[in-house]
């Protein structure tokens, strides 16, 4: 039953896909849509299906509610960080949190996993958040690799996270169930994973900072520049999703779209003032003012992720979001084609009729192995046929709901790795394989945990054994685990020696920070530490050091120190030594 010509459909789909995406090195949309060409041509001479451009058409637009979803999302996401809401964030809460390491890093994936969470694209994330939050945390001292690996686990659990879940989305629209009910499930899958897998990759590497570090970690220029009226847009997006949740009836009929464009508008009147257009003109005359080109000046804008004005917020925000548009283009042609040759059957068929203990082998291993060509892919072709397989046995948004965080493990996984391949860009590693293998231990909790939500979790929500708020109680249970975990994390770092060796990798010659993180940004260190010491009313003479003993000295490079200072250098460092 399991060799059949549809098989041989599926595999000669699969294998353009891989072709295409390595060895011609192709969008995966349009990787997608390709071989979504190459299956309906094969089984129209094969089996002697309709060939229609129908079909194409309609799965192109399969998705276009949750394209415009991403589009509206990255317009807003473009919006927030020209009005510099996301740097004053993340300056206040490096300033609040400085002395509480856990809390920190906890705020930082939070920070990552919010444009994920409102558009469904790790991309999303990856792009935004993560750029911005990735030279604070090499900064603090965590590895480049497992700050990137931080970013990509970030984006992953943020696209998992209410309230938009792409992949449990397209499941939902396999298994023709509603996108509804999914809010505590979500919750109950994503945050528990965030704080623990942000301390087991990085709280061994940071220590708690000093109010003169914090200015060589984030510029806190901001906070006196912006105060907090800049975060009005964020609090009024959260609040419509809330009323939505709480008074479906009203704002029911609001949609996200018209949520985030209602948030963007509010985000031009509060923070930094923009101008509607810029003309070529001036365009052209800031480009000569910096000696550069026009093309280069507008490249660089495009680089720093920050519009110059409204209408390029728009246009950058509409350009961000081509590649998922494409890949949610190719994903519905794809599922179309499957749907018309029979691919979709015979998984369902075969889902269906396994043994229970081979659906749960079968669920664990190829969803994974999927999502590493596309988790969206990976949800559609098999999530749907596992939640018909498993349906009466587990809770059918329990089910939907851990399925689409064991596609979204696939983004770590070649051949496409889309995850970890964009975080190795932004952190500066040249191969995405580091970022998974730091990403390992955060992963291999991840890929067990979405198991047992499946399997346990499905069962105990189905048989309703804690009564009717059982999702509930279980996303109680699991937040208290989760913060009982990071309890005794924190107190292990501090408290065990072998922990604290690798907590506190501190520079004995210069800069406050871990070892690695130095070297990984040592010149923007260097370049904060310059700064603060062209600031401050220290002097560098003897009698002046000795005055101000109490005053930590900023750090000097080995090729700055002459022999007349190396005992003025000693003193300050055996002054910090006692300090």
């Amino acid at each position: 039953m399991f060799l059949q010509i549809e098989l041989l459909y599926f595999v000669l789909m699969i294998a353009t896909f891989i072709a295409l995406v390595l060895a011609a090195k192709m969008p995966s949309g349009l990787s997608l849509m390709i071989s979504a060409i190459v299956g309906a041509v094969f089984s129209a001479i094969i089996s002697k299906t309709p060939f229609e451009l129908r079909y194409f058409v309609e799965g192109a637009f399969g998705y276009f509610d949750t394209i415009l979803v991403i589009t509206a999302a990255m317009i807003f996401m473009g919006a927030m960080q020209a009005s510099g809401a996301l740097e004053y964030i993340s300056a206040l809460l490096v300033r609040t949190f400085r002395r509480v390491p856990a809390l920190l890093l906890i705020s930082f994936m939070i920070i990552i996993m919010f444009p994920a969470m409102v558009t469904g694209s790790s991309l999303a994330s990856a792009i935004s958040a993560g750029a911005l939050v990735a030279p604070i945390m090499i900064k603090w001292g965590i590895p480049k690799s497992k700050t990137g690996a931080i970013v990509a686990l970030g984006s992953v659990l943020g696209m998992v996270a209410p309230p938009v879940n792409v992949p449990a989305m397209v499941i939902c629209d396999v298994v023709d169930i509603p996108y509804t009910g999914f809010t505590l499930p979500l919750l109950l899958l994503a945050f528990p994973l965030a704080i623990v897998g942000v301390l087991l990759i990085g709280r061994k590497y940071v220590k708690p900072l000093s109010k003169e570090e914090v200015d060589c970690v984030v510029d806190t220029s901001v906070l006196k520049e912006l105060n907090w009226t800049v975060c009005i847009p964020v609090i009024v997006l959260i609040a419509l999703i809330i009323c939505e949740i709480i008074w479906p009836k009203i704002f029911g009929s609001l949609a996200m779209p018209a949520m985030f464009l209602i948030a963007t508008i509010i985000s031009f009147f509060v923070g930094r003032k923009l101008p509607f257009w810029v003309s070529p003109k001036k365009r052209k005359a800031k480009a000569e003012e910096e000696g550069i080109t026009v093309d280069e000046y507008k490249e660089r804008i495009d680089k720093n992720e920050k519009p110059d004005s409204v209408v390029g917020v728009f246009s950058q925000g509409v350009h961000k979001s081509f590649s998922a548009m494409g890949l949610l283009m190719g994903v519905g042609m794809f599922m179309e084609v499957i749907a018309s040759n029979g691919v979709r059957g015979f998984f369902v068929i075969n889902a269906i009729s396994l043994p229970n203990a081979w659906k749960y082998v079968g669920m664990a291993l190829t969803l994974p192995i999927f999502g590493g060509v596309s988790a969206f892919g990976s949800a559609s072709i098999l999530g749907g046929p596992f939640v018909m397989a498993l349906n009466g046995i587990a809770d059918n948004i329990i089910v939907t709901a851990g399925l689409s965080l064991l596609a979204a493990v696939g983004e770590f996984l070649p051949p496409t790795a889309m995850s970890a391949s964009f975080a190795a860009n932004i952190v500066g590693e040249k191969k995405w394989s580091k970022i998974t293998k730091a990403a390992l231990p955060a992963l291999l909790v991840m890929y067990v945990y979405g198991i047992i939500f499946v399997l346990a979790f499905g069962k105990a929500v189905q048989m309703k054994s804690m009564g009717a708020n059982t999702t509930l109680y279980l996303f109680l249970i699991m937040i208290a685990i989760a913060i009982l975990f990071a309890v005794i994390w924190e107190v292990l770092v501090r408290k065990v020696r072998f922990f604290s060796k690798c907590a506190y990798q501190v520079g004995t010659e210069s800069t406050p920070f871990g070892v690695e993180g130095e070297n990984a940004a040592s010149e923007n260190v260097e370049e904060a530490v310059e700064r603060i010491a062209d600031e401050s009313p220290l002097a560098v003479t003897d009698e002046k050091t000795d005055e101000n003993a109490d005053t930590p000295a900023p750090a000097v490079s080995e090729e700055e120190v002459s022999p007349d200072d190396e005992g003025a250098d000693n003193n300050d460092n055996t002054d910090k030594e006692d300090k």
